[in-house]
């Protein structure tokens, strides 16, 4: 999962290196690793507390109540280019925004790993772009 955070997570390819064996065929140890790791994927990041898109420097997450966050994921809209330069993410906790972690770029997909928190909503923040940022998707997430 690490490496998957680390390329993916990253706006980057994740290359796993596999090599098919003398009849082209996955081994069936790396085959169940990799539904392993799909399986992992599907845990962490497939039913967020809560989502949001839009067109706009500032997106912001209304959880309805306090709940314990720690993931987020950010995604542009490709197809216009990327434009984000730098964002923060906050979360306002006992009634205070605090960031939980900041970046340079985005891209197809940023996946941002933060301090755990007791939140009731989370605002990302444009802070600088080339254009009119095209949030595709802005998620949080409570990963165990």
């Amino acid at each position: 999962m690490d490496k998957y955070e680390k390329s993916v997570g990253r706006n980057a390819t994740l290359i796993m290196g596999l090599t098919p064996d003398t009849v082209g065929l996955i081994p069936a140890g790396d085959v169940k690793r990799l539904k392993e790791m799909g399986d992992e994927i599907n845990r962490r990041f497939s039913t967020p507390l809560a989502q949001t898109a839009g067109q706009k420097k500032s997106l912001t997450l209304n959880l309805g109540k306090k709940q314990p966050a720690n993931y987020c994921i950010i995604q542009e809209n490709i197809k216009n280019g990327e434009r984000i330069r730098q964002y923060k993410v906050e979360a306002k906790v006992s009634g205070r925004w605090q960031t939980v972690c900041s970046g340079e770029s985005v891209g197809h997909k940023r996946i941002e790993k933060f301090n755990p928190v007791e939140a009731t909503e989370l605002r990302l923040t444009v802070t600088q772009s080339i254009a009119l940022p095209d949030i595709i998707n802005f998620s949080v997430f409570d990963v165990k």
